[in-house]
């Protein structure tokens, strides 16, 4: 709340603010690069049990392209996120799942950086009365001594024991991390998220949003100015009043300039082209390409940090297939889950920040600036400029 500014006129302001949420947009977009064609398990001795999983990996008809997707939008996200893999106590059917990183509570790990315990919230629908239901918090603990692994599961509103040191049938605790940075430090589980930069210009995205929207509103209503009319006189306004004065007093509409506006309005785009250079950083290869023909040549290369996070998740896949087998017990399986990884940006930082310096100073159109963002992948193939003008009226209006 501003100073000087009523409780109830905060409220007013506070409900006409709204989220434009790039950092979502951007990160979906992201995400979604590697799955434009479906994700491919091949093995050289199991493929039919490949073909079997690739098409219901958790057992609820989820597919290997659809978990890969989610794994991979919450580590663009968060940093780091994780596949897991698991099989009921009673038999059935052995399973892969997606562990979000904000549910470990806790791990430990060896002088190898192998997991040797984890701690992660679960939640769990049990009966409660004779009709009803209720969702409660449990942690289930896993725990590796040398190649013997149990599990223990603790109610997670007073710790108690529910069950003690079960035996687990694989020999490494099933949980394999995704990360979006290529290296992690020895001992850490989480990588930092790589686009925080761009949650905070979201925030201030809306900051500045919801003050343009307010300074709007106030500006377009004139405010009618009187000099020299006595206290108590008695003003109308229409056509078919006249107002009649002293002489020397004057009545007139005072309006805003304007200039505060446009330069608000200015602030907003400006932070808008820095919130989508952050994704396109995500995409941009790394390496020196120091001819046009070299950044072509480069342009396939699995060397940007969007691609860099697809093959963590590949690895980590070939680890699930594999987790997969043993608890089927399938000798010697092994796995290739190939996730595509043929896109980037070519043009380097430099080509970038020029166009967005040509778009600054007024030396290209709006237009040509995000016909060029859409054509180095900044903006996805789905994005339409009527369709965005459309939207951009409507969010000035």
């Amino acid at each position: 709340m501003e100073p000087g500014e009523s409780p109830p006129s905060y409220k007013r302001r506070l409900d006409r603010s709204y989220l434009v949420n790039f950092f979502d947009r951007i990160v979906k977009n992201l995400a979604a690069k590697p799955f434009t064609r479906p994700v491919g398990i091949k093995s050289d001795t199991h493929q039919e049990f490949a073909d079997e999983y690739s098409v219901n990996v958790d057992g609820k008809g989820t597919g290997a392209t659809a978990l890969g997707s989610t794994i991979l939008e919450d580590a663009i996200r968060m940093g780091t996120s994780f596949l897991c893999a698991d099989k009921a106590v009673n038999g059935g059917r052995p399973y892969l799942y997606h562990l979000p990183g904000e549910r470990v509570l806790g791990f430990k790990m060896d002088e190898d950086d192998k997991l040797t315990e984890i701690r992660i919230k679960e939640s769990a629908v049990i009966a409660d009365g004779e009709w009803g239901e209720k969702e409660v918090t449990r942690v289930r603990v896993f725990k590796r001594d040398g190649e013997v692994v149990t599990w223990s599961l603790y109610d997670g509103e007073d710790g108690s024991p529910i069950l003690l040191d079960q035996p687990f049938a694989l020999k490494e605790i099933p949980v394999v991390a995704v990360h979006s940075s290529p290296v992690v430090a020895s001992g850490e589980l989480m990588a930092a998220p790589p686009l925080i930069d761009l949650a905070y210009g979201n925030v201030q995205h809306w900051q500045e949003k919801s003050d343009q929207l307010n300074i709007l509103r106030v500006a377009r209503i004139p405010v009618l100015f009187a000099s020299g009319v006595a206290d108590d006189a008695s003003i109308a306004i229409g056509a078919e009043y006249a107002i009649k004065g002293e002489i020397g007093a004057d009545l007139k509409y005072v309006e805003h300039s304007g200039a505060a506006i446009g330069a608000g309005r200015d602030s907003i785009r400006d932070l808008e082209m820095q919130m989508q250079s952050y994704g396109l950083d995500m995409l941009e290869n790394t390496g020196v390409a120091e001819t046009a023909q070299g950044r072509t040549l480069r342009a396939g290369e699995t060397n940007n940090r969007v691609a860099m996070t697809t093959l963590n998740l590949s690895s980590a896949m070939s680890k699930g297939f594999g987790w997969l087998a043993y608890f089927n017990r399938l000798p010697d399986a092994e796995f290739h889950v190939d996730i595509n990884t043929d896109y980037g940006v070519t043009s380097d930082a430099q080509v970038l920040s020029t166009l967005t310096t040509m778009r600054t100073m007024g030396d290209i159109s709006r237009e040509d600036y995000l016909q060029e963002m859409k054509r180095h992948s900044v903006l996805g193939n789905e994005f339409n400029l009527a369709d965005n003008e459309d939207r951009l009226s409507v969010e000035l209006a």
